[in-house]
């Protein structure tokens, strides 16, 4: 079978790999699409990845084959996949740490999801596989681990309606959030991002306002907006200590900054400790459940969370690299989605 294969950022390979076989419980998938992600091209930029290797998690896909003892699918089958499955009964797990549970960092689809075929190990296909509505394309399928992410750190936050929310980079995740805020009832949404097509796509997907921090007084702005408290929530959707910094000068005494995004390694971020004294709270979240993937799953189904909007480019599996090209220019793209 046919795969992209990472061997450095600018060196990715379209190239024939062994074609995985199926054992008890599992399942083959033939991929239809699969979401390019920030995590992707960070996993590319700092060398996290040992290559040669094949990335890409957002799969959606035709189920293939079937191993033994697998009932709930057949051939034919459209599915979504989840590539990380917690234990649900681990210490961390007990303290809702999903993402931080042993057996999540373990489990894995293999080879990845930008390849013509990925196995998926039984405990994935027996909790995180789930079937695609019919209506529903395989490319808003795609996005449904990306939805299920933002909506897990949202839900974190303990937003209220009627809060004011600022989303500090409107990439595709940050969009993700501006849409899922208003979902939950926020009264107003606050876009920032350093790049004008991106403060227009906020706009476009609901934002009430939208602030170019370099160029304008992003704390005076959302002040003046909230009539001096500022906002009871500030998500930070781009990888950036910078950015964290900022978003704890927007949100009131008591507010909460959610850290959504990963930064580089290595990075450093002063805090003025009085801020958490004065109860500012600060979450982390990554990654996502099973429980968070059916939610998104039905937002999604039903229209209320509005994903084909959020992809404006499509490439062949064996034009990846052209695509995350793309991607690293951060210009006039969002969602970039890989297609069989």
């Amino acid at each position: 079978m046919k795969a992209a294969v990472y061997y450095g950022l600018d060196d990715i390979r379209y190239e024939e790999v062994p074609r995985p076989r199926v054992g008890q419980g599992e399942v083959l998938i033939r991929m239809k699409s699969c979401g390019l992600c920030g995590t992707d091209i960070s996993k590319m930029v700092e060398k996290t990845v040992t290559p040669p290797a094949v990335l890409g998690h957002e799969v959606a896909g035709d189920v293939e084959e079937v191993g033994g003892g697998v009932e709930k699918f057949r051939p034919g089958d459209r599915v979504f996949v989840a590539h990380h499955i917690p234990c649900f009964v681990c210490h961390w797990c007990r303290h809702g740490n999903y993402s931080l549970c042993p057996e999540f960092r373990q489990t894995n689809i293999d080879p990845g999801g930008f390849a013509e075929y990925i196995r998926v190990p039984h405990i994935n296909v027996a909790r995180a596989m789930f079937r695609i509505p019919d209506g529903l394309s395989y490319e808003e399928a795609s996005l449904i681990e990306s939805a299920a992410c933002c909506l897990r750190a949202i839900l974190k936050c303990r937003m209220q309606p009627a809060d004011t929310v600022v989303v500090v980079g409107c990439g595709p995740m940050g969009l993700l959030h501006l849409e899922l805020a208003l979902l939950l009832g926020a009264s107003q949404v606050i876009a920032t991002d350093l790049v004008n097509y991106r403060r227009m796509a906020g706009e476009k997907f609901g934002a009430s306002h939208s602030i170019d921090p370099q160029e304008q007084d992003a704390r005076g702005e959302v002040m003046e907006l909230t009539s001096g408290r500022g906002a009871d929530l500030a998500i930070v959707a781009v990888g950036s200590p910078q950015a964290i910094s900022q978003a704890m000068s927007l949100v009131r005494e008591g507010g909460t900054v959610s850290v959504f995004a990963e930064c580089p390694d290595g990075s450093k971020l002063t805090i003025d400790p009085n801020l958490i004294y004065h109860e500012i709270n600060l979450i982390g979240s990554y990654s996502s459940t099973p429980s968070e993937q059916r939610i998104a799953l039905e937002l999604i189904r039903t229209g209320r969370l509005k994903v084909k909007e959020l992809i404006t480019h499509r490439f062949k599996l064996n034009k990846l690299g052209e695509a995350v090209e793309l991607a690293r220019e951060q210009g006039e793209s969002l969602k970039i989605v890989i297609t069989a």
